[in-house]
């Protein structure tokens, strides 16, 4: 739902830099949309790989992220892309060009994630702690992380993962009636 809306090009927008909220409506006539599609998989992003790495160390990671990539075609790119095209844009997917995901495919499990056996696995990352240490940011997508870091983007790389729809609040809507569910028909 929030690539469709994303994909729509038009809404409000809201601030939340100041102390007031602020909103003010948006349009773009952009025929492009770029999706971060496979920077989960290729990484280490989701909770899943956190616990195959408890379960099976670095082996069960390795394991876990090659089965996530080898699925993402049947699981993901077909349906993103027909969902954005539905209002006329294209999509790219950065972190899936070949050149990319063979030099990623070749790196060692330890250098795109940041679990290790000697650091606990936190349950919950809470992003309003401001991290001002990159050795203590979150262990998924650590490469990513420490990307951002370098280029002075403290807030992105300390910034709590979240599944699009969560981080564009789609699971939880309101309408007149009420409080509705990501899930729910809009009329």
């Amino acid at each position: 739902m929030a690539l469709y809306f994303a994909a729509r090009g038009h809404g409000r927008a809201y601030s939340s830099l100041s102390p007031d909220v602020r909103t003010e409506d948006y349009s773009t006539t952009s025929r492009v949309l770029l999706s971060g599609l496979g920077a989960d998989e290729l990484f280490g992003g989701y909770s899943r790989h956190a616990a195959a790495f408890v379960r099976s160390g670095f082996k069960g990671l390795a394991d876990e992220l090659n089965l996530d990539y080898q699925r993402i075609g049947q699981r993901n790119l077909g349906r993103d892309d027909r969902v954005i095209s539905h209002w006329g844009r294209e999509t790219r997917y950065p972190f899936l060009d070949e050149d990319f995901v063979a030099y990623t495919l070749s790196l060692p499990v330890w250098e795109k994630c940041g679990f290790r056996p000697d650091r606990a696995v936190p349950k919950h990352f809470d992003g309003s702690v401001r991290v001002t240490d990159p050795a203590r940011l979150d262990a998924a997508k650590m490469a990513l992380r420490l990307v951002a870091w370098k280029l002075g983007m403290y807030q992105v790389a300390s910034e709590k993962k979240r599944a699009i729809q969560f981080g564009a609040r789609t699971a939880k809507m309101e309408t007149g009636a009420g409080r509705r569910k990501g899930t729910d028909a809009l009329a």
